[in-house]
């Protein structure tokens, strides 16, 4: 393993109830509990983690479960670290990190749109990208995509239909 990352993953150890595990170079994964996600990422922000790149978003359904991850970089390592929390995926609500990273606003908004996860704190949870969307959240994996265009495209006329 590099030396500079396990240096890194030493001082992240230090924090409470954190799974540490260096993937590559300047790569670190970070699992934390939930409720210490906040904490942690303003852990990380303290250590050098400055930019919040994105915020992706895992539908483990079989577990009942989301998993965010917090893609997080420092300019001064050179090192990525990717902070994961699960939340229940029935009540998928969870605390807005937009006072560390302002830019989370956005990957909130994108989170909220695809899988339908509140950002308690975020004001502005409206659509962007599906701005006339009309169902479910469409990135969740039960999400039934042949039934949606059934439902929605197949009331549409054929072009040869409305020539006649």
């Amino acid at each position: 393993m590099p030396e500079k990352e396990n240096q890194i993953k030493a001082e992240i150890e230090r924090f409470p109830g954190a799974e540490v595990k260096v993937l590559r170079e300047r790569r670190i994964s970070v699992k934390v509990p939930a409720e210490k996600g906040y904490e942690a990422a303003k852990f990380l922000k303290n250590m050098g983690f400055t930019h919040l790149a994105s915020i992706e978003y895992v539908d483990w359904m079989k577990e009942n479960q989301f998993e965010l991850v917090y893609n997080l970089w420092s300019y001064e390592k050179k090192v990525a670290v990717f902070l994961k929390v699960r939340i229940p995926r029935d009540k998928p609500v969870y605390r807005t990190f937009m006072d560390l990273w302002p830019i989370a606003m956005t990957h909130e908004r994108e989170a909220h749109e695809m899988m339908g996860i509140v950002f308690e704190g975020n004001p502005n949870l409206t659509p962007f990208i599906l701005e006339d969307w009309e169902g479910p959240p469409p990135l969740r994996k039960d999400f039934d995509t042949r039934k949606y265009v059934r439902e929605k495209y197949d009331k549409i006329p054929f072009i040869e239909e409305s020539e006649k």
